[in-house]
């Protein structure tokens, strides 16, 4: 089917052709009409970097500018641009203070904001691990990435007052299209994707679609390789124009042969060579498999009312051996004293959440409502050799020389032989569940140009854990109150101020045996909001975040206490979308100050950063399709990276300085028709960068990062 588009007939598409069609009404010049084919419109074209709607999964305001939030939303476009294959590679670049703990590699995300850990959540479900995980999410399955800055109590029951992120995952759009993407790029890297959709019947009522993907590589690092296999198919009944279900699958698994590209040395962060490993070739390898379900009903009442119930599980579990270094040889410091560590973990979420939205009047009053209940439990199991690998395998750092033949002192199989051998109580079990209720208005005053929010989320929180057959459990009742100011000042500006409140339950133990008590945070925000000619967006926001009930890292060993305060400032701006015909941008920049305020345990503590703090991060991203009718097809990226002020994984005495680092980037892509050919390069100065570092016991540890690398894609539009 051809349809004549102008910038009237715009208003008749689909919201999916709609966005394509605006586009191309940005970017081409004495644009009156065109005619594009219906059935492959959507990615061939170029990309929009902004959009101003949030997902039905923050059951909020659906216009980002009337959020009394600071939230940004990472198209899939600006990922496909930039060539990160997964949530864990670089994305976090997109969006303000955001940044990885770069250690577990592909089995947890672990992005850290405002002074803490920030919430996973995938279509709304909360993932927060109680020890590692969720996988890392795959781009094959990603629509965008919503970043919720500071506490998001109707986003979300519970998590660290820094925030959270959702990503909204891949369903049927109603298009008919199939799209094959090919990768080809360093250290023997081989990706393949599919993304085809469609609908079953003439009467237009089921629709499906289905991504896969697969990858194999090798590392930088000697004897590094790794696999990963994605399967992710999804449908979509639509029983009226008011009622639909949705089911979807989601399935990942990983094979890798090294947790992180971690090195250690006594000499100093970043001292050996970037190909240096620890990891022998007989090391067994990671494997890691994830289960992912979703169920989701939508009802529209009428024109005002609608309601959303929502059921999930996620099941993640991996295995696999490593080796580790605790400590200085002090003896000859050119030996690392190797231990092969077993590490396995099983990891359970199941979600059911249910809420309704609506709006009513009181006289000239308008209020939305939203009133909902959220229900979570986690369960996790974790079976390692970290505290019992005895035997030393030796490596030279000047001259390493590895062996063929492992004595493998660790246990093996998986969690039901290891219970066989030696008993349920040797797994370390947590398990936490929560039931949420809550209720939220919004009144809108002065012909709608401000909206007054406020609201109250009750959760009753219930938490075990055994420790090899110790064993502690608690329970908690928190009231959440919440309220939030937001004032149309422009036709598309708004002011707003936000007092929030956080719940975090905990399960585990401090050193003493104690069971860890919730963290509680308190933030105040300020921001300011503008959307310019619909095309990009601008967000400066000023924060304070104050956490009790902090958990430390004891600095001369691992043990956990937990005695702490700290507090969160910081200031922060976000750029992003088309400032110009055919040149799309990311810009942002972040001033983070992060301190431990209280620390009874460790006094001289108080004044020090919180761990991972990051006083300074600014990213760039800018891609500019070059003018003309015989140059339009073609588009160039450049982009770079830049922290400074890092701080250690761990609070310390005695930190160790950590360099700034600065990562230059640079893309190009040519595309027409229904072919789209895509080169990326990575680090273009090959610099000597690392990421995740700290010190303990005369040892420095640090996450390596890539040297030079590309990226060369190729896709179908069929």
């Amino acid at each position: 089917m051809i349809k004549k588009i102008g910038v009237i007939g715009i208003m008749s598409l689909t919201l999916h052709e709609s966005a394509v069609a605006q586009e191309i009404v940005a970017q081409k010049d004495s644009l009156n009409s065109v005619f594009i084919d219906q059935v492959n419109i959507s990615n061939m074209l170029p990309r929009k970097y902004y959009t101003n709607e949030i997902s039905d999964n923050l059951r909020i305001s659906k216009d980002i500018l009337r959020a009394t939030q600071n939230i940004q939303i990472i198209d899939q476009g600006v990922l496909k641009d930039q060539r990160a294959f997964n949530v864990n590679e670089s994305v976090t670049r997109n969006v303000s203070g955001t940044f990885r703990e770069e250690l577990h590699n592909g089995i947890s995300s672990d992005i850290f904001a405002r002074g803490g850990y920030i919430n996973a959540q995938r279509n709304g479900v909360d993932l927060r691990p109680l020890l590692k995980g969720p996988l890392g999410d795959d781009i094959s399955v990603i629509e965008s990435l919503e970043f919720m800055k500071g506490p998001a109590a109707f986003m979300n029951a519970l998590g660290d007052p820094a925030g959270s992120y959702n990503v909204v995952t891949k369903k049927p759009s109603g298009a008919t299209q199939s799209m094959f993407t090919i990768h080809q790029g360093s250290f023997g890297m081989l990706r393949a994707e599919a993304d085809i959709e469609g609908g079953y019947d003439k009467s237009k009522k089921l629709f499906y679609r289905l991504n896969l993907s697969g990858m194999h590589k090798k590392g930088f690092m000697k004897f590094d390789d790794n696999s990963r296999i994605v399967i992710a198919p999804s449908l979509k009944y639509n029983f009226d124009e008011n009622t639909s279900l949705t089911a979807e699958y989601i399935y990942q698994n990983l094979t890798y042969l090294m947790l992180s590209e971690a090195q250690m040395s006594p000499y100093g962060f970043g001292t050996l060579p970037i190909d240096f490993t620890i990891t022998d070739p007989s090391t067994r390898p990671y494997r890691a498999n994830e289960h992912n379900a979703f169920l989701n009903f939508k009802k529209a009442f009428n024109q005002n009312w609608n309601m959303t119930v929502q059921v999930a599980n996620i099941n993640s579990a991996s295995v696999g051996s490593m080796y580790w270094v605790y400590g200085k040889n002090t003896s000859n410091p050119d030996i690392l004293d190797r231990y092969y560590v077993y590490d396995a973990m099983k990891y359970n979420t199941f979600s059911l959440q249910g809420f309704v939205r609506g709006q009513f009047y009181t006289g000239s009053v308008k209020h939305s409502i939203i009133t909902g209940v959220d229900y979570n439990n986690k369960t996790n199991k974790t079976q390692d050799t970290w505290n019992t690998a005895s035997t030393i395998y030796p490596l030279s750092i000047s001259n390493p020389i590895y062996s063929n033949v492992l004595n493998n002192n660790a246990v093996g199989g998986d969690f039901g032989s290891e219970n066989e051998i030696n008993g349920e109580d040797n797994l370390t079990k947590g398990h936490l569940y929560y039931i949420s209720p809550y209720v939220a208005d919004e009144i809108a005053l002065l012909s709608d140009k401000l909206r007054i929010n406020a609201g109250l989320r009750m959760t009753y929180s219930k938490s075990d854990f055994n420790q090899y057959g110790d064993m502690t459990n608690g329970s908690d009742f928190v009231l959440s109150p919440r309220l939030g100011v937001n004032y149309l000042y422009a036709k598309r500006a708004t002011v707003y101020a936000l007092y929030d409140n956080s719940f975090l339950p905990l399960t585990g133990k401090t050193f003493d045996g104690n069971e860890l008590k919730p963290v509680k945070g308190k933030s105040y925000e300020l921001g300011l909001k503008n959307e310019w000619n619909e095309s990009f967006a601008t967000t400066l926001s000023v924060y304070e975040i104050n956490r009790s009930n902090t958990v430390i890292n004891d600095p001369a060993n691992n043990d956990l206490y937990q005695t702490g305060e700290n507090r969160a400032k910081g200031v922060e701006f976000d750029l992003r979308g088309r400032i110009a015909q055919g040149f799309n941008v990311v810009v942002n920049y972040a001033y983070t100050d992060s301190k431990i305020t209280k620390d009874e345990f460790n006094p001289q503590m108080v004044g020090k950063p919180t761990p991972n703090r990051i006083k300074h991060i600014q990213n760039t991203w800018l891609t500019y399709i070059l003018p003309g009718k015989t140059l339009s097809d073609i588009s160039v990226s450049l982009g770079y990276q830049y922290m400074a002020g890092r701080s250690e994984r761990f609070t310390s005495e005695d930190a160790a300085p950590m360099k700034d680092l600065f990562r230059m980037d640079s893309g190009i892509s040519y595309v027409k028709n229904k072919v789209g050919l895509h080169l990326v390069v990575n680090n273009i100065l090959n610099s000597h960068q690392y990421s995740t570092a700290w010190k303990r016991n005369d040892m420095y540890y640090w996450v390596q990062l890539t040297p030079i690398n590309y990226r060369l894609s190729l896709t179908l539009n069929i």
